[in-house]
């Protein structure tokens, strides 16, 4: 349960003696943490050197009233992503200005004459109130925070360290809108890596941790630290890369990738099966018709070529 001291008040009222009779009354309460502000501009100096849970104010003062006080702390909040519980007081007591005051963001509206046990009973509703809608926007931060995390985690491929290629598609798409803009052009391979040995159903055989965690580094080996290296599939790595124009491109810079991974890997898998390279280049430097990238994929799977067998 929320305790009274736990919480942060400002009474606001242009009379110096109004606040320290409200002070006082509050403090016998059991309340404690009370700051005392003459005029709403003092209020706001005092709320950014400090937040405060509940604002109790008198709803007339001359420059500014307690509603126009309301509005400025409300758009405080939305700032600051923050909370106020606010509480107006008054002589008046009329139905209309109760609707108004509501209308305009306070969250109770306390006639002058109500006794000091019942003021403190609402200024202690009104905190606990503004205390669980702070305690939601923390958590909500929280949560951001740890979305944020996942979604960058989410784009990583788990058994290498690489871009999965949730993080490929995004990338291509960034380097042809680049492209477009810009000039330049797009190239992507595929580098399948398979074991020579077939299971008795006719499939390969799934390389292991040890061995894409090593053709993942050797091909970091050899390429620049803006090429995107992504884990295609389960054995497949791309390469995307932006070149500046069709002189400055050489395809060989794939089959460079490909014998990096032949000098660092070993001659085996890691359950001893031999190695299979087949690799697909593809590559555009005009965007006449822009691709998509499945159609991207798509032409890249379908021009695969064996360029190296371990021995």
């Amino acid at each position: 349960m929320l305790a009274k001291e736990d919480f942060s008040i400002i009474v606001v009222d242009d009379l110096q003696f109004s606040c320290e009779v409200i002070k006082s009354g509050l403090k016998k309460a059991g309340f404690k943490d009370i700051r005392t502000a003459n005029s709403a501009n003092e209020t706001m100096l005092m709320l950014n050197e400090k937040k405060a849970d509940v604002i109790l104010a008198d709803f007339w003062m001359p420059e500014m009233n307690g509603l126009e006080m309301t509005d400025l702390i409300r758009r405080w909040d939305e700032s600051n992503n923050r909370y106020t519980g606010i509480i107006l007081l008054t002589a008046e007591d009329t139905t209309s200005s109760i609707v108004v005051a509501f209308d305009r963001g306070i969250d109770d509206f306390i006639s002058k004459s109500t006794n000091q046990f019942e003021l403190a009973a609402r200024v202690y509703g009104t905190g606990r109130t503004a205390w669980m809608q702070n305690e939601i926007r923390k958590k909500n931060r929280e949560l951001t925070h740890y979305y944020h995390q996942f979604d960058h985690l989410n784009l990583l491929d788990i058994e290498t360290g690489l871009a999965n290629i949730k993080q490929l598609r995004k990338t291509l798409a960034s380097m042809i809108t680049h492209c477009e803009n810009r000039g330049g052009g797009v190239s992507l391979a595929l580098i399948r890596v398979t074991t020579k040995e077939n299971e008795p159903n006719g499939d390969t055989r799934k390389l292991q941790k040890g061995t894409l965690k090593t053709i993942s580094n050797s091909l970091q080996l050899v390429l620049r630290p803006l090429d995107l290296i992504a884990r295609y599939d389960e054995d497949t790595f791309a390469i995307a890369l932006v070149y500046s124009d069709q002189t400055a491109f050489n395809p060989q810079v794939f089959e460079r990738s490909s014998t990096s991974i032949l000098k660092h890997t070993r001659l085996t898998s890691d359950q001893g099966d031999k190695l299979q390279l087949s690799i697909s280049i593809w590559y555009n430097d005009e965007f006449e018709s822009i691709p998509t990238i499945e159609q991207i994929f798509e032409q890249a799977e379908s021009d695969f070529k064996v360029v190296s067998l371990t021995d």
